[in-house]
């Protein structure tokens, strides 16, 4: 008995997922996501390039973030670029990188959220500005999360550097704790994808359930980095030997896996709430509920 209800609920799983999968049309969502992360990455770096001075923390920490996220073909490919970029220093250019980065960040947001939308099943009930406002509120929410968790680990080092003389601590806790950055580099994907796979939806999601697909992707997308080695091996005579162009072509099929990864994994959060919960209900955002109640007021005063 307890064998057939656990075939039914495995069943039941592979359909959800089968079903989700489908519905969230890997191939044209995860080229969407590539394209707009693309236009968002050198604004970006020319916004921290200019703020990195103001925390007292160098190029070298984000490069160290960096090496551990993507593949070597492509660290060695954006490497002098992000180097270049992060040691400029303009006001001028702080502004028009931030409203850029702003805007194609933005994008990409909205873009993730439509794209969920269709993993959910969920129809897109908000309108336009609502729905840019809150991929706003939300790049802003992630950006400041990766950018305390990066900034406490860079001023750590140095507090603790400054602390060793007077507590007399063993100097291997200061690189220890310097040592760590697969885990900070893990943590901070993790807590960003768990945040954007609760609250961007349209769907009333589960933490526990997003918290599964944020593990799931944040280790895949390390391993990505790995064994994306692979591709550069097979195509080493190819594509690959060009160099700048193969390199890049590299990047964009490493942004391209990115985005099947945070797809699948809405996905698979998607699938395991249906399989558990039934049916995946739609949430009411503020602007709704303001138009519910008023239209039960309208009710209410006709009744009368």
């Amino acid at each position: 008995m307890i064998g057939k209800l656990n075939k039914a609920k495995l069943k039941n799983l592979i359909a959800m997922l089968v079903k989700h999968f489908t519905l969230a049309q890997l191939s044209s969502s995860a080229a969407t996501l590539a394209y707009y992360t693309l236009l968002s990455i050198f604004p970006a770096l020319l916004v921290i390039g200019n703020l990195l001075p103001m925390i007292g923390l160098d190029a070298n920490t984000v490069l160290t973030y960096l090496q551990t996220l993507v593949p070597a073909t492509v660290y060695s490919f954006i490497r002098p670029l992000v180097l270049d970029f992060l040691q400029r220093g303009s006001g001028g250019v702080l502004t028009t990188g931030a409203l850029i980065a702003l805007w194609s960040t933005s994008q990409g947001i909205a873009a993730f959220q439509r794209s969920v939308n269709h993993a959910y099943g969920i129809a897109e009930n908000q309108n336009p500005v609502s729905n840019r406002v809150i991929s706003f509120i939300w790049m802003i929410v992630v950006v400041i999360i990766i950018f305390v968790i990066v900034f406490l680990y860079g001023v750590g080092e140095q507090f603790l550097k400054w602390l060793q003389p007077f507590l007399h601590f063993n100097r291997r806790y200061i690189f220890l704790f310097s040592s760590l950055k697969w885990p900070i580099t893990f943590a901070v994907i993790f807590i960003a994808l768990t945040m954007l796979y609760y609250f961007v939806p349209n769907a009333k999601v589960g933490l526990r359930f997003a918290a599964i697909g944020s593990f799931l992707v944040s280790i895949f997308w390390l391993w990505l980095s790995k064994l994306f080695g692979l591709y550069t091996v097979l195509f080493s005579h190819g594509v690959i030997g060009y160099k700048t162009i193969g390199a890049f072509i590299a990047m964009m099929v490493w942004l391209d896996f990115s985005g099947y990864l945070i797809m699948m994994g809405a996905a698979i959060n998607a699938a395991l709430q249906e399989a558990h919960d039934g049916k995946l209900e739609e949430k009411e955002h503020f602007w709704q509920l303001i138009k519910t109640e008023h239209d039960d007021a309208r009710k209410r005063i006709v009744r009368k």
